[in-house]
Formats: structure tokens, sequence, C-alpha cells
């Protein structure tokens, strides 16, 4: 088995952390050989990411020659942003498409095979999908925690026009669905109604778009399976209490056993008990367990399962909040490979295709045009600060310099943090930025719209500076020069401001993050930064906390897709006084975080990077 992992620092904007365990290194960068195995077509792996963090990730895997690629879908569509959105829940393959739901984004994102984007479906809280004949089937909650007794809804749309064509009522906060027979079988699963779960599971007859029965299975059923026989397998989760989980076959029998997932294949039944950390067999004729099941005690947290017909995989998420692994085993238990995923590697697609993201074979090298080299990392106290990227004991600063660049150097997809107001990376290319017409260098963030508006969303801006090398020495210590974004001259912007961060601190810390959230690798008890303090940009719309989006000028502030809004001029350089200042090219470019605010889900409002780009290097 190979395992030719590079190191590569995955990173979320909420709720989430990116670490080395151990031995561990982070997910494998893009075209990492995991086995010498061969099998047919190739493995999609949707990961959900954490809720709130946009970091919803496509990774695939060449079964054909065993390479695994992670962020497969960012790099098959360039002109979309890299991430497909906030939390995946649901991929499946139907005729020549892709189809992933991605949750809290509200949306189905509609691809090719090879992942590239078509269009997309705009739903609610949508959750699962199922397919018949020219119509697509996708379960929505609808409601909120806020307003869990809303019920939910499937939705009907065309496959051809991707409009919804017709919407139907079901239980609360429905899940899974399976076509049998021309009647539709949604789980719902209550799961806003915490100690009030729902027990059913609907039926629609799908020629009237009616729900004509509901049959009552057990507590909080989330997911639903047909097998060779006809038969429906329901896992139930119970109330994560006093009532236990358990597997019921409609019609036939319940078996009492923890179920986080099910596949089946041929005539068995998989059932994944992540309590026991083992996956146990059932037959499906006569529902008896079979031995010998698969042993995964060394899994932190067994989520993912897909059983085809040479190999069962299975992905282990570990702690949720950094990267999972994806296992291949055979059915006698042995495990082939394994690779590192994106976060929370929670569904798995088996398509034809084997793909290469190169098909010439050759991985054309213009890294040049990408960050080389970062000089300096110096965040404030916040929340992701030792988590992105993670400080491990003995870390100084050079070597955290040096993770960033695994990071954020090279086109490499991850992503830092420079935690609370005024912390700052500084960094550099292998070359000089030239100041030519139009604008010169895009450098990317974790920014995204709120869905159903462009002036509402995730903004986190962060200023930049930009200094040339006049007394060539290599290094970042000759005058700074901000680049003017449109906020520089608002009577509420603070110019020349300075505050000191202590070791012991003021920084309010959350349930999320209950670690230290000042920089560990600093030695210093004090952090006093000098810089522009941006006005609150804060806002409650429809019930979310968002912040308005700024017009130009900022890091982190709109969506990477973005590269009239993500890209910046050397013209706009402005000395301390404010003064226009003629650049005709930079060695060094400085971003920090320029604004402060808590918001009492997420935290501390914090610019991240992942990346840069010099506009005129091909």
């Amino acid at each position: 088995m190979h395992t030719r992992f590079q190191i590569l620092i995955l990173a979320l904007f909420s709720l989430l952390l990116c670490a080395c365990r151990g031995d561990e290194v982070i997910y494998p960068t893009i075209g990492t050989h995991v086995t010498d195995e061969v099998r047919t077509g190739g493995l999609y792996v949707l990961c959900e990411g954490n809720m709130g963090s946009n970091k919803a990730r496509l990774d695939y895997i060449n079964l054909e020659k065993g390479d695994y690629y992670s962020n497969w879908y960012g790099a098959q569509n360039p002109r979309q942003m890299k991430e497909l959105g906030d939390v995946g829940n649901d991929i499946q393959q139907y005729g020549g498409r892709l189809y992933a739901v991605i949750n809290c984004s509200h949306k189905v994102e509609v691809m090719d095979l090879r992942a590239r984007h078509i269009g997309q479906v705009d739903l609610p809280n949508c959750r699962y999908l199922a397919f018949a004949g020219d119509k697509m089937y996708v379960s929505a909650y609808v409601g909120s925690v806020a307003d869990p007794e809303l019920l939910g809804s499937v939705y009907e749309v065309d496959t051809a026009t991707l409009q919804v064509t017709r919407e139907v009522k079901v239980g609360h906060q429905p899940d899974e669905l399976c076509i049998v027979d021309g009647k539709l079988y949604v789980c719902n699963s209550g799961g806003y109604l915490t100690n009030r779960y729902d027990s059913t599971v609907s039926v629609i007859d799908l020629h009237a778009f009616t729900e004509i029965q509901k049959i009552n299975v057990g507590i909080n059923p989330t997911r639903i399976r047909k097998d060779n026989q006809g038969h429906l397998w329901v896992c139930c989760q119970g109330n994560y209490a006093d009532v236990k989980p358990q597997v019921v076959i409609i019609g036939h029998r319940r078996i009492e056993t923890p179920c986080a997932n099910i596949a089946i294949q041929g005539a068995t039944a998989y059932i994944m008990d992540h309590e026991n950390k083992r996956i146990k067999a059932f037959s499906t004729i006569d529902f008896t367990e079979q031995e010998q099941p698969i042993d995964i005690s060394t899994y932190e947290n067994p989520y993912a399962l897909l059983a085809t017909a040479d190999a069962l995989y299975i992905t282990d998420a570990k702690n949720y909040v950094s990267s999972g692994v994806l296992h291949c085993y055979s059915y006698d238990g042995r495990e082939h490979w394994r690779a590192l995923t994106g976060d929370i590697p929670g569904h798995l697609c088996r398509v034809t295709g084997a793909y290469d993201l190169y098909p010439d074979t050759t991985k054309h090298d213009n890294s040049h045009k990408y960050i080389s080299h970062v000089y300096e990392f110096v965040p404030a106290p916040g929340q992701f600060v030792n988590e992105l990227p993670k400080y491990e004991e003995g870390d100084n600063a050079e070597s955290m310099c040096r993770k960033c660049e695994a990071s954020i150097a090279n086109n490499a997809g991850g992503l830092i943090s420079l935690g609370g107001w005024g912390g700052y990376i500084t960094f550099g290319f292998d070359h000089a930025v030239q100041n030519q017409e139009g604008r010169d260098l895009q450098i990317l963030g974790n920014a995204f719209y709120m869905s159903g508006f462009t002036e509402y969303g995730s903004s986190e801006p962060g200023i930049v500076l930009v200094s040339h090398d006049d007394n060539a020495n290599g290094l970042p210590d000759d005058a700074w020069y901000e680049l003017k974004g449109c906020l520089y001259d608002d009577p509420a912007t603070q110019h020349n401001v300075t505050r000191t961060y202590t070791r012991e601190g003021d920084t309010v810390h959350n349930e999320f993050h209950n670690h230290p959230y000042y920089p560990q690798w600093i030695s210093a008890n004090s952090l006093t930064f000098n810089g522009a303090l941006l006005p609150p940009q804060s806002v409650t719309i429809s019930g979310q906390n968002v912040q308005r989006i700024l017009d130009y000028g900022y890091v982190d502030n709109k969506p990477n897709t973005d590269l009239d809004g993500t890209s910046f001029d050397l013209s706009w350089a402005v000395d301390a006084a404010g003064q226009p200042h003629t650049l005709d090219s930079i060695h060094f470019v400085r971003v920090y975080n320029a604004v402060d605010e808590v918001l009492n889900v997420t935290g501390e409002l914090s610019t991240e990077i992942r990346g840069a780009i010099d506009l005129h290097t091909k």
C-alpha cells in the first residue's frame, strides 16, 4: 500500500480545526497515489465540512490508477467558487450527471460525471435525493430549530429543466428516501423536535404526488435502503437517551442494534454499529446475522458506508473538525488501502468514469504565479489560532511560517486564520509583482454570499499592505503602503489604532474551541498591533447573523469566484498620510484583520487566507 502523502493543511471557517494527529499528516494534495490495486471506475467522496464553514468539498479517486485527488471539484471548476458551499449532505449519480445536496447553502449542485458544474436547484434546507424517470425527488426540512413544528416537504424536480414541478408535505424533518414500485418512502426523523422525534415513514404515490400512508417504524428514522428482495431497511436512531436505536425491516423484523449507516450488496445488508465500532452483516433473505463482522475499533467516528460488488468503503470522520480517512476493505475484513480526505467524509458515490486531472498525464507547472514564501505569521488571539495552522509543541515562528506555506503557497488550497483584529501574515512570490494596467493581484479567502443575496454574507475583511524591497536584502523591512479600499475615507473607519493583547487575555472564548487563543509559539506575554479598524458590518437578515459585503478593496470579503471582488490594483497604494504613492512593482504583501467583532454563535470575525495569485503571470 502506498501512502506517499504530502503535508497539506485543510482549514475551515467556523467550528473547525485542522491538525496533524500524532504521526498522521493532513489530507494529500492533488494527485496522490494511494494504491496499486486495480478496480474499475472511480469514487467520489463528498466531505460535509462543519456547519457555517462553507467548506463542503468533493474529492475523487481514480480506482484504475489508485490516484486520490483532493478538492477535485475546485480543479474542475476554475470559474466556480472552489468550495461547493456549506455542508455536503448527499451525492448520487443519475444517468450522465452527478447531483450533490449542499444543505446549508440550500441547493442541489448539478454536475457532469467529471464534476463540472452544469447548474443548481435552489431548495430550502434540502437533505437527500432519489430518482425515477426524468424526475429528481429531494427531501427538505423547510422549518428550523426555532420553528420545528413545520412539516417537511419532498420536492419533485425536472432533471432536464432543473425546475421544481411539484411539492408534497410529509412528516417532521424528512431525511433519506427510497423508491419502490412507483411509491416514494420518506424517513421522517423529527430531528428538530429533540425529545419528541417523529417515528414514521411517509409513503408518497409518485403519480398523484400525494401522501397515501404513514408507516410507524421506530423513533427518529433517518436512513432507508431497499434490498434485493424488495424489503425496506430503516435505521431508527432512538432519542439518544432511554430509547435505543434499532433497524426496522418494514413488515418483517426489528433488530436491536446501533445503526449510523447501512449499505446493501447482493443478499447482504451491512450495518454500521458506530457504538461498538464494527460493521455487522445480515442476510436479506432470513435477516439472520452473519459471522465475522468487520472490525473498525481503531476508528474515532465511523461515518460513511458504501458496498459495491468488489469492495466495502468506510470512512472515519475522526474528530469531525479535521481531515477524515477513507478505507477500502474486501468483504473478508482485510483493509486494502486508505486515503486522507477532507472534513467529515460523509457520502460516497461510485461512478463508471476513471478520470485524471490532467488527461495528458503531465501536471503543468504554473506554480510561480502563486505565493512561494511566508515571511511572518503573527495572528492576534482568536478561536482558530493554534489550529489554522496547527501548533504543536516545539513549534516556533519559523516552523509556523513553513506550516502556513504548506497550507496556502503554490495553490495548495488550505486556509490560515489571522485571529482577532490586527493579526497579520506577510508573504511573497518568487518574483516581483508588476504594477500593470488593471488589477495586479488576487488574494483568496473564505467569504461567501448569503443564499439569495450578494450584498450580505460572510465577510471578514482584511486590509492589504504592499512593499518594495528597496534595500534589496530580501526581507520585508522596507516601507509599507496600504491598498486603499472602499471604506478608507469612511468617517467611521479609525486609522492608526493600537491594541495590546496579553497571554492571559480578554479574548472571548466559545464552547467550540476550548484551547488557548493566544499564539503559543510566541514567547512574549503580550502582542501589540497597529492599523486601521473598519466599522462594524454585522446585521441580522432573515434570522441569520451575517455581514454586509463591502464594495471592493478587502480580503475575505467576496467569494473567490468574483475575480473583480477579490483582486487588487497596486495603483491604489497610499502612504501613511493617505497620499497616493506610485509603485512600479512590489515584493511583499501583508494582510491583517481589520475588524473587531465577536458574534454570539461563531465567535470573532477573523480574516482567513487561502492563497494569492499574480494576475500577470501565466
